[in-house]
């Protein structure tokens, strides 16, 4: 995949920031909700630390 540059306000890397984190909140919870289904709930914990990681990329970019 080609890298993109692209530029943004704090104020906008904070409501992405916001966006990954409740997001995440949001996957985890359906997989607490979901019993017996260990593949599914294991993905979405999965997806769920992926959007948790870009938070955090998200944050050292408004460091910056």
């Amino acid at each position: 995949m080609k890298d993109i540059t692209i530029t943004f306000t704090r104020e906008e890397l904070q409501l992405l920031y916001a966006a990954c984190m409740n997001y995440g909140d949001k996957l985890a919870d359906l997989a607490k909700g979901i019993p017996n289904e260990e593949e599914i709930g294991d993905s979405l914990i999965v997806k769920a630390k992926q959007t948790w990681e870009l938070a955090g990329k998200i944050i050292s970019m408004e460091e910056k």
